[in-house]
């Protein structure tokens, strides 16, 4: 009996002070305003302490999984497939409302051009290749000026992009294919005999003949060379002339890495 008397009271007294805390919490509630939950977290007498965890996001903060972002998705694998070279295409000649059409696509679609400043830009991802384009200014079909263009064989000028990858060197795969080194016992001092004298010298490769300084300027675009062969490079050409003239061109061609460069040296003949 005595046991549970005092189980009874210590329950009654357990009551009495939940309550108390219950009526503390009220005063409290009532001279100052509602405490957040990170707040009141921290208060001994609403809550136990906790193990920190991290917050849950808010709704729409929370992604539900998509079909479509999974690897084994068609879309996620044609992401992967996604190569090309980033181009800026550009139209700084006015207008409302630029678009830009070209032959990557057949000309099936039209890309719109954003307004930065002055000019229009499309940042635009491109295989490599040689692509035809034109501008839509204001529902009008131009071309830039400013920019490479061409003549198709309708006589309707295009704006011209000529892609190239860009292929880094790896003078190790290179070196694998490299011929061995001649020993140097082949090497010798010998004076050259008369029959080494009467020997034809060996026939120029018929692809030497064909220079980019041969070549006639385009009509369309006179600014701009056609590409060379590349067996053509690093050969030093000569202008083939009168002897009398008193002045020679010397052009040779270099290959840095997608860029082709023709220097012409004139150099003056006169004693």
């Amino acid at each position: 009996m005595g046991n549970t008397s005092s189980v009874r009271e210590g329950g009654e007294e357990g009551q009495g002070g939940s309550s108390h805390c219950q009526r503390g919490s009220e005063d409290l509630m009532g001279q100052s305003p509602p405490q957040s939950p990170r707040g009141a977290a921290q208060s001994p007498l609403l809550f136990a302490p906790q193990v920190p965890m991290t917050p849950l996001q808010r709704h729409e903060e929370m992604h539900s999984p998509s079909d479509s972002c999974t690897p084994n998705s068609p879309m996620y694998e044609d992401a992967l497939d996604v190569q090309g070279i980033p181009t800026m295409i550009t139209w700084g000649h006015g207008g409302r409302e630029v678009f830009v059409e070209g032959s990557w696509d057949n000309w099936m679609t039209k890309k719109p051009l954003e307004r930065s400043g002055k000019d229009f830009t499309v940042m635009m991802v491109l295989p490599s290749g040689f692509y035809q384009y034109r501008f839509i200014v204001d529902g009008e079909r131009r071309y830039a000026p400013d920019l490479p263009w061409m003549n198709d064989d309708m006589g309707n000028i295009h704006n011209i992009l000529d892609l190239q990858d860009f292929v880094p060197e790896d003078l190790g795969g290179v070196a694998g294919f490299e011929m061995p080194q001649s020993p140097e016992s082949s090497y010798s001092n010998s004076p050259l005999s008369s029959e080494d004298y009467r020997k034809e010298p060996p026939l120029l490769p018929p692809q030497l003949h064909v220079t980019v300084l041969n070549a006639p300027a385009a009509m369309d675009c006179p600014s701009s060379l056609t590409r060379p062969p590349h067996v053509v490079l690093n050969h030093l050409y000569i202008q083939k002339g009168k002897s009398s003239q008193p002045v020679v061109a010397l052009g040779k061609t270099h290959r840095f890495l997608s860029k082709h460069v023709t220097v012409i040296l004139y150099k003056s003949i006169a004693r």
